[in-house]
């Protein structure tokens, strides 16, 4: 009876033990398996020196990008990786102390240190592509440190503000176009307004907002604040008059077709100014000339006529 209990305390402890090793959570094993091709790790979350650190970073469009995983240097750690998800699609960047390196990225994205020996990540050009989640897992020979990093891009919007009119109505329009995240406006006037948000096909935000006027407002100091994460300070703009493009192509027209029709009238009249006087006609002379022969003949013989009887 005391030997089968002995040889079940034994089996449970064997069954135990492996449990443990299958499932990764003992606490005093760090493996790395140099016979994938991808830098793989076994550290289990509940390390009594490990770190656990979400966050967030932003970076602005263009610009080159730079993340840390610790502040360790490469004379306590042991390995970094980098296991990248952008919309789905994953990729792996990993470096050891023992020359084991690796990039599947392909887009420019590498593993550099510092001067000091300090490991970090860099993203050249940041762009919308390269927002996603960034999974780093840094082990040195004290603990280790993980973190998952949630990465986005910040873009500023362009800003342009104007007035128009909504039938006998006078608005004020504030717009701020192209930004990410969507920015905030706010008026000098503290009147109702309306502010709507629009998500782009290209994943950037458009906010408008409208006040309607008061009548007797001081048009000169109305101004729109817009604020953005991107921007140190609050940009301010004073609305500009609007003028519809209908009303610009009818100005326009009006104009050039009273311009064409003063040009007629001005080449008709010069025209007719410098324009010489028809010559008389020859055939005309030709009919009087009998004419005149026949009255001058009988005004001779009226005068000879005369003489006779004097």
């Amino acid at each position: 009876m005391g030997k089968t209990w002995i040889i079940r305390v034994i089996s449970l402890l064997a069954v135990s033990a492996t449990w443990s090793l299958e499932t990764g959570y003992n606490h005093n094993i760090s493996v790395i398996s140099h016979t994938s091709p991808f830098l793989t790790s076994i550290v289990p979350l509940g390390l009594q020196h490990g770190i656990i650190d979400p966050r967030s970073e932003h970076f602005l469009l263009g610009n080159n990008a730079i993340l840390k995983c610790s502040n360790k240097t490469w004379s306590e750690m042991i390995y970094t990786i980098w296991k990248i998800n952008l919309d789905g699609i994953k990729c792996q960047i990993s470096s050891s102390n023992d020359n084991q390196n690796l990039n599947t990225c392909n887009d420019g994205k590498a593993m550099l240190n510092t001067s000091r020996g300090e490991s970090y990540l860099q993203i050249p050009g940041f762009s919308k592509r390269d927002e996603g989640i960034y999974h780093c897992e840094s082990v040195y020979k004290a603990g280790s440190y993980i973190s998952n990093i949630d990465v986005s891009l910040i873009a500023p919007p362009s800003v342009s503000a104007w007035l128009e009119w909504e039938g006998r109505r006078q608005v004020a329009v504030c717009l701020a176009e192209g930004g990410k995240p969507a920015a905030s406006i706010s008026w000098s006037e503290k009147k109702n307004s309306t502010s709507t948000t629009t998500l782009n096909l290209d994943g950037f935000n458009k906010v408008e907002s409208r006040l309607v006027l008061p009548e007797g407002i001081a048009m000169g100091n109305l101004t729109c604040a817009v604020i953005h994460p991107s921007w140190e300070e609050v940009h301010m703009v004073t609305p500009e008059t609007f003028i519809p493009w209908q009303l610009v192509i009818i100005s326009v027209g009006t104009i050039s077709i009273m311009a064409i029709l003063g040009g007629l009238y001005f080449t008709r009249k010069h025209i007719c100014r410098i324009s010489p006087k028809a010559p008389q006609s020859q055939d005309y002379v030709e009919e009087v000339e009998p004419y005149a022969s026949y009255v001058q003949s009988v005004n001779i013989i009226y005068n000879s006529s005369a003489d006779q009887f004097t």
